[in-house]
Order: structure tokens, then sequence, then C-alpha cells
């Protein structure tokens, strides 16, 4: 069962990541499209940013979004090549 959930939790992760390299997208429309909690994708992009991904927040109209910097590049990639 905890297996189960920490694989569900990773495949968000996944998910989350794919969403954001594409486009920017917000805190709802995230959890929207993930079945979560805005709260949740705060949660879960935080957790993101200090494993090394580059997201960003960004300003759109009247919300905020977030996007992926750089593309879909692994942060261990980044490291080998010297960029962040």
């Amino acid at each position: 069962m905890r297996y189960d959930r920490g694989l569900a939790i990773s495949r968000r992760h996944e998910e989350l990541l794919n969403l954001v390299s594409s486009g920017a997208y917000s805190s709802d429309a995230l959890a929207k499209k993930l079945g979560v909690s805005p709260p949740t994708i705060y949660r879960d992009v935080l957790f993101l940013k200090r494993q090394g991904h580059p997201i960003e927040s960004v300003r759109l109209s009247a919300k905020w979004a977030y996007r992926l910097v750089g593309g879909n590049e692994s942060p261990s990639n980044r490291k080998r090549r010297g960029t962040r």
C-alpha cells in the first residue's frame, strides 16, 4: 500500500513536470488536470524545486502560473553540463 502511494506521487510529479515543460499552468489548472487540490500542487512544485527542477512562477494577466525553465532536462544532466 505504501509503495502504491509513493508510485502515484512519483507519477503525478512526472506528469506535473511534463505539463509545465509544455507551457505555463496555474495551480488551479494543474490541480484539475492531475485530480488533486491546489495546495497539493503547491507542495509538489516546492518539492520538485528542491530536487533541482527549474520551475518558476510567472504572472499571466490576473493569475500566477508555473512553468519549467530550460525545457525538460533532468537536474543530473544540467549538473554534468555545468548549468542550472
